[in-house]
């Protein structure tokens, strides 16, 4: 049952990781992070702390990958002889697993608005009509339930065509899809009053906003934009071709994802100040500010339609690399077929993302340490699992696993990054891991 397959073209690599790392934080969490600490300024160190931070751990994941042909679990057993690493994979079997869990409510929330923006649009709702929607189809509980199964059924149907006739495919489709529909939206921006306002509060440097919490936010943005430390990038790079340069991958995908965040701000935000509407962060923006936005503006119902699709692509390209690594794990461990371990693990995603759904309603009694289970696994896997889990891995590259490994699959065996390799070596073994070490610690010092 072992898959011994690779990507079927650059393009399809590229589109592949891109549609992974692409996801909604770039449209509602990474334009209002860089707007409000000091816009142009915060993004200068977002660049800065993605090549130095988040694609060098991308880096190691894919080296992982590519030189076992194996799921998380699988690879770190055949790395060392220290079965204490596989450990360190099947936290990201986990991680990966949670997160999919709450990641497909909020998709069937898109799904919905999208629903809503065909059938009825949003002209004519007051603001307070809007929210009270919203809520009110939380608090149901059923209807985000049903909207997130058919999300993971739908997902599902893409991986259980596998890489190539699947993943690839779609992803290949997908992503020119999101980047015309994000650049139409940016040009039809330009027709705002609100236009130079919103890239003044994307654009406009304020140096004076940078201190350390900031650069703590940009690490944590970069790093969890780039789905890192969950098992996607390390499954995806599985799958990546030998000819592949796993640094010209990693730094491509990262100035992808920056493009789009950037290309999303551009075309949100000139519309939240043309009608005077408060810029948010979160799902609040999604859900409740941009429906606002959408009944005022002039074919607004149109523009709604087009923005919850887009929103519906990201969240699927997304949950499609959640749902590979722990389909990979059961196909490699368990002697699987695809199409059952597709179905087995759709079927625990649909139980837990019910769950979900169902601990937002008011007053439920699915809590954990004082927290619904959305929320809980949403914090605990942002703020534990991902972060140690990237430590460990980065660790492993640059402590454990074979120096000559590392080298070949970084240099495509001397032909690529020679140059830049020892500047690398530094980078993993001392800079990345005091930086997540920091990083982890204030994340602890929050919570507690």
């Amino acid at each position: 049952m072992h898959e011994k397959i690779t990507f079927g073209s650059k393009f399809g690599t590229i589109a592949v990781v891109g549609g992974s790392v692409i996801g909604l934080g770039n449209i509602w969490r990474f334009p209002y992070l860089a707007g409000s600490n000091g816009g142009f300024a915060f993004i200068i160190v977002y660049i800065l702390c993605s090549l130095l931070i988040a694609v060098p751990i991308m880096m190691s994941e894919f080296v992982i990958g590519r030189q076992t042909r194996s799921n998380p679990f699988g690879a770190f057993a055949k790395l060392s002889q220290n079965r204490i690493w596989s450990l360190v994979g099947l936290l990201g079997i986990v991680t990966v697993f949670c997160i999919f869990a709450f990641y497909s409510v909020v998709a069937g929330w898109a799904i919905s608005f999208f629903k809503t923006a065909i059938f009825t649009g949003f002209s004519g709702q007051e603001p307070e009509q809007i929210n009270n929607t919203f809520a009110q189809y939380i608090n149901t509980g059923w209807q985000p339930s049903v909207v997130a199964i058919i999300f993971v059924i739908m997902t599902g149907g893409i991986v259980v065509g596998g890489i190539k006739k699947g993943i690839e495919r779609v992803n290949k489709i997908l992503m020119p899809a999101l980047a015309a529909i994000i650049v139409g939206l940016f040009f039809y921006s330009f027709s705002l009053a609100g236009f130079s306002e919103g890239m003044a509060f994307l654009l406009k440097p304020d140096f004076s906003k940078i201190n350390f919490s900031v650069v703590l936010t940009a690490i944590g943005q970069a790093f969890f934009s780039m789905s890192l430390g969950m098992g996607a990038m390390i499954t995806y790079g599985s799958y990546i071709c030998a000819e592949t340069s796993i640094p010209r991958l990693a730094i491509t995908i990262a100035l992808a994802d920056l493009t789009i965040a950037m290309l999303a701000g551009f075309a949100i935000f000139p519309g939240v100040f043309t009608y005077h509407i408060e810029p948010t962060s979160g799902p609040t923006l999604i859900f409740e500010t941009l429906p606002l936005v959408f009944s005022q503006m002039p074919a607004g119902n149109v523009v709604g339609i087009i923005f919850f699709f887009l929103v519906f692509i990201t969240a699927i390209t997304s949950s499609v690399s959640m749902l590979e690594p722990i389909v990979q794990f059961a196909m490699q461990e368990f002697k699987t077929s695809r199409i059952k371990a597709v179905a087995g693990i759709s079927g625990l995603v649909c139980i837990a993302a019910i769950l979900c759904a169902y601990s937002q309603v008011d007053n439920s009694l699915l809590r954990i340490s004082g927290q619904n289970i959305f929320d809980f696994l949403d914090g605990v896997t942002s703020k534990f699992f991902m972060p140690i889990s990237a430590l460990l891995i980065i660790i492993f590259v640059s402590w454990v696993a074979k120096k000559d490994m590392v080298r070949k699959q970084i240099t495509n065996n001397g032909s690529y990054f020679n140059k830049y390799y020892p500047f690398f070596r530094i980078i993993i073994q001392y800079f990345i891991p005091i930086v997540l070490l920091l990083f982890i610690l204030n994340l602890i010092l929050n919570v507690f």
